[in-house]
C-alpha cells in the first residue's frame, strides 16, 4: 500500500460536509415546506406529508448508490464523486426557486417530489464512493478511522443546515426566506465539486484491470448473495438508530410538546455534535476492537438503553435522552463504510456496496421519520410504539448481521470477475 496523497481525507470529508448540507437542508426544513407546496389538513396529514417529502430523497439513494457506483466501478471512484456532488447542486437550486402550491397547485409538489429524487440519487452515490476511496487510499488497517472522520463531516453538513433554520425561522424574516438556504447550498455544491478535482484516484483501484467489468453484473447471483445481504442490514440498522435522535426528538417536542422550533434545534444541535464526536472516536476503536463487534454491540447497547432513554423522553430529559441514543447510532455508524465493502472485490464495491447499503438505509433510515411521527400521533402522543420499533430492528438486525458475519462467502478475484 502505497502512502495516501496528501490531504485526502480533508478533500473528501469537506466535500462530504458540503454536499450533506446540499441534502439536509430540506431534512430540516420538510416541516416547514410541506403546507407550502401541499394543502394542510391535520396534524396526522401534516406527518404524514413531511415525512413523505422528507422520504422520497432516501428512497431514491439505491438507484443511485448502483448508477454512481458502476460509474466509480468503470471508470474510477475520483470521476463518480465529481459527477455526484455537482448533480446535488442542481436540484437543491431548483427547490430554493419553485412555486409554491398557492401558485401553481399540483405541479408544484411534483416538481419538489423530482428534484428530491435527483438529490436522493446524488447522495447514494457520493456516500459510498467516498467511503470506498478512503478505505482503498489509507488501507483497512484504518478503515475505521477514516470511515468515521468521513462520517462525522456530514453531521457537520447537518449543523450548518440547522444554523441556516435558526435563521430563517426567526420573527421579523420576509415569508421567502426559506429559499436562501437552498440557493445558498447550491453554490456550495460548486465549492465541492472544485475541491473533488484534487482528490486523487485510489491505488488499489488503478491496479485492478477493467477489463470485461461489470457488463452483466447481477446483484443476487449465489457468488456474493452474502455481501448484499449484509450491506443492506448494516444501513437498516445504522439508518433506524441514527434518525431517533436527529429526527424524532425534534418532532416530539414541537408537534406533541408544543415546544418552538428553535428549542428544539438546540436539542438537534447537541445531538449532532455529540455524533460527529462519537463517530469519529468509535471509528478509532473499531480498528482495535473489530469491525464487527462494534456493530453488533451498537444492537445490544440499543436494546439495553432504549428503554430508559424514552422514559427520559417522555419526563421532558431532553439532552440525556438525546445523548443516550447517539451513543449506538455512532457505534453503527462509524463502520458502515468498512462492513459495506469488506471481502468485496474492487471491481464490485461501487455497485454492490453502493445499491445494497443504499437500499437498508433506504428503507429504514427514509421511512422511520414518517412510522415514527404516525405511530405517535395515532397513539395520542405515547412512545411505546416507536419504542417497540426500535427494538424490533435492533434485535432483527443484529441477529442476522451476526449470522452473516458468520457465512464464509467466495472471495477467489477469479470467480467474482466472471460473474461481472
Amino acid at each position: 500500500m502505497t502512502k495516501p496523497p496528501k490531504h485526502l481525507l480533508a478533500a473528501l470529508m469537506c466535500g462530504n460536509l458540503l454536499e450533506y448540507f446540499d441534502f439536509f437542508i430540506f431534512a430540516h426544513f420538510s416541516f416547514i415546506l410541506a403546507p407550502k407546496f401541499y394543502p394542510s389538513i391535520g396534524p396526522v396529514h401534516d406527518a404524514v406529508i413531511s415525512g413523505f417529502f422528507f422520504a422520497i430523497g432516501f428512497l431514491a439513494r439505491p438507484l443511485g448508490g448502483y448508477i454512481f457506483g458502476r460509474m466509480a466501478d468503470l471508470h474510477g471512484r475520483r470521476k463518480s464523486l465529481m459527477f455526484s456532488v455537482l448533480g446535488m447542486a442542481v436540484p437543491t437550486l431548483c427547490i430554493g426557486l419553485l412555486p409554491t402550491y398557492a401558485s401553481v397547485g399540483i405541479a408544484a409538489p411534483i416538481a419538489l417530489i423530482a428534484c428530491r429524487i435527483i438529490q436522493g440519487m446524488c447522495v447514494g452515490g457520493e456516500f459510498t464512493n467516498g467511503g470506498v476511496l478512503l478505505i482503498e487510499s489509507y488501507g483497512w488497517k484504518r478503515a475505521g478511522t477514516v470511515a468515521g472522520l468521513y462520517n462525522s463531516a456530514a453531521g457537520m453538513g447537518s449543523l450548518l443546515a440547522i444554523a441556516c433554520v435558526t435563521i430563517v425561522t426567526r420573527p421579523g424574516m420576509p415569508e421567502w426566506a426559506w429559499r436562501a438556504p437552498f440557493i445558498a447550498a447550491a453554490c456550495l455544491g460548486v465549492v465541492a465539486y472544485y475541491l473533488r478535482s484534487f482528490v486523487a484516484e485510489s491505488p488499489e483501484f488503478k491496479t485492478e484491470t477493467q477489463t470485461d467489468s461489470g457488463l452483466n453484473f447481477k446483484l443476487l447471483s449465489p457468488q456474493h448473495r452474502t455481501f448484499v445481504y449484509r450491506a443492506f442490514c448494516v444501513g437498516a440498522v445504522a439508518g433506524v438508530f441514527i434518525w431517533i435522535p436527529l429526527s424524532y426528538t425534534s418532532f416530539y417536542m414541537t408537534k406533541i410538546l408544543g415546544i418552538p422550533l428553535h428549542t428544539a434545534a438546540k436539542m438537534t444541535v447537541l445531538a449532532v455534535i455529540a455524533h460527529n464526536v462519537c463517530t469519529a472516536i468509535f471509528g478509532w476503536l473499531s480498528d482495535r476492537v473489530g469491525l464487527q463487534r462494534t456493530i453488533l454491540t451498537s444492537c445490544l447497547v440499543q436494546l439495553l438503553l432504549i428503554y430508559p432513554a424514552f422514559n427520559l423522553l417522555h419526563d421532558q430529559y431532553f439532552a440525556i435522552f438525546q445523548l443516550l441514543t447517539i451513543i449506538p447510532a455512532a457505534m453503527a455508524y462509524s463502520v458502515v463504510h468498512p462492513l459495506s465493502s469488506y471481502q468485496v472485490p474492487v471491481l464490485l464495491r461501487g455497485r454492490l456496496s453502493g445499491f445494497a447499503f443504499s437500499a437498508g438505509i433506504s428503507v429504514f433510515a427514509g421511512l422511520t421519520p414518517m412510522i415514527t411521527s404516525t405511530l405517535t400521533q395515532l397513539m395520542g402522543g405515547s412512545l411505546v410504539g416507536v419504542v417497540i420499533y426500535v427494538a424490533t430492528v435492533a434485535v432483527i438486525g443484529g441477529a442476522a448481521l451476526t449470522k452473516l458475519f458468520k457465512e464464509a462467502p467466495m472471495t477467489q478475484k477469479i470467480d467474482f470477475r466472471l460473474v461481472a
